[in-house]
């Protein structure tokens, strides 16, 4: 359970963790549980969720495919959609999936796929990549100025060009 905080990606079987999960809140009750590990009960509710989900569904957070906010968000919509979802959301980000799953829940008689177009035409970003060679010098640079304003190094070039092309 102390292995949740911190880096990304985490070695823990989170089935084996929402099985524990669930034990020792049946057993001690949310608060100490939240207390005693310093986790939100919110995350412990999330948790225990991911034991409840389907084999399909089970089998992608069994490979790390799915994290505990996104196996959460799956579990929250009908286990008939959820098989023909779980191709789709790999790639998606948990902030696109959360607005996903609202985009079902919010109209439920909509198929799969229509929801997928809609939010992909609401909430989807179109992205283009540029590539720039700059010299170790500037790279330097930008990543001690960018330490300075607690952002990565691509935020804070991605702010220089959105002011520098504002003007």
């Amino acid at each position: 359970m102390g292995n949740l905080k911190g880096a990304k990606n985490k070695p823990t079987n989170l089935l084996q963790v929402s099985e524990a999960c669930t034990f020792l809140l049946k057993k001690w009750g949310i608060k100490e549980v939240s207390r005693y590990f310093s986790i939100s009960e919110y995350m412990l509710r999330q948790i225990e969720k991911i034991i409840l989900l389907d084999s399909d569904t089970k089998k992608y957070v069994r490979q790390n495919e799915l994290g505990i906010e996104k196996a959460y968000q799956l579990w929250r919509i009908d286990p008939s959609k959820r098989k023909e979802l779980l191709p789709m959301i790999k790639n998606l980000s948990t902030s696109d999936i959360r607005n996903l799953i609202y985009v079902m829940k919010n109209d439920p008689t909509k198929s799969v796929k229509k929801a997928k177009e809609l939010f992909d035409e609401k909430y989807a970003k179109k992205t283009t990549m540029m590539v720039l060679a700059i010299p170790t010098d500037l790279i330097n640079r930008l990543n001690k100025i960018s330490k300075k304003e607690k952002t990565s190094p691509t935020q804070y070039v991605m702010k220089l060009i959105e002011v520098a092309c504002h003007k």
